[in-house]
């Protein structure tokens, strides 16, 4: 019985998410002129209602390349050195399951996960991207790890296939950035053309990217986190 309410209060939460989405959503047009060359052209130019996503995922697609190679080596770091020597891990006494704490993830773990998703999909036309919204579904399981303990969530990833996954994300993201070079174009240049400002698919390159640092930072969050439960002891 409880956990059919559980799911009824989920749903109703989701889909009242998702009506407000569809309330305030929407693309205004142009407003008024201004010689700044970004807001005057960015949106024409990279398809990308959100200046800020058109702004570091095509004008500045450079700098947000050595952001996320500085993200990728604090993974890195954050993994070797709190698994370097176990000897040195703490005795830490396991806080007692709250039933609080596990309700709240049975609830909010769907709506956070949704949440992430969003503002990575539609990072491109409304405030968010790849790295906020990969952020935020790392909270949920951040959440998750509190609810049921780290261990369980882990079992659910395979460590080996994940890394993986993260550093093959890496890869693709730096062979979009030189691939316009085989096609007589300078390098992270846009192949795909922007579309229409306002639409879904619109952008260019700018949801891939935003879809593919979206996933690694999901992954890296998720890492961090477990590195650090694993050193210190469950929590």
């Amino acid at each position: 019985m409880r956990r059919t309410v559980i799911a009824v209060l989920a749903v109703l939460l989701v889909s009242g998410f998702c009506v407000l989405l569809l309330v305030t959503s929407g693309y205004l047009g142009p407003q008024k002129s201004t010689d700044n060359p970004y807001l005057r052209a960015g949106a024409s130019d990279t398809g990308a209602v959100n200046l800020v996503s058109g702004i570091y995922l095509n004008y500045r697609l450079y700098d947000s390349l050595f952001e996320l190679l500085i993200f990728s080596m604090a993974v890195l770091g954050v993994r070797f050195y709190l698994n370097a020597d176990q000897s040195k891990k703490p005795r830490v006494a396991r806080v007692a399951e709250s039933p609080v704490v596990r309700i709240g993830a049975d609830l909010l773990f769907g709506p956070i996960i949704m949440i992430g998703m969003y503002l990575i999909i539609f990072g491109h036309l409304s405030p968010g991207g790849g790295f906020s919204g990969g952020a935020v579904g790392g909270t949920g399981l951040l959440l998750c790890a509190a609810a049921l303990g780290a261990e369980v969530v882990a079992r659910r990833f395979h460590e080996q296939v994940i890394e993986q996954i993260e550093w093959g994300i890496l890869l693709v993201i730096l062979l979009f950035a030189v691939t316009p070079v085989f096609f007589g174009r300078l390098p992270l240049t846009d192949l795909l053309k922007p579309g229409r400002v306002g639409s879904l698919f619109s952008g260019g390159t700018i949801p891939i990217h935003n879809l593919l640092i979206g996933v690694k930072v999901f992954i890296g969050t998720w890492v961090i986190i477990y590195s650090f439960i694993r050193h210190r002891g469950e929590i």
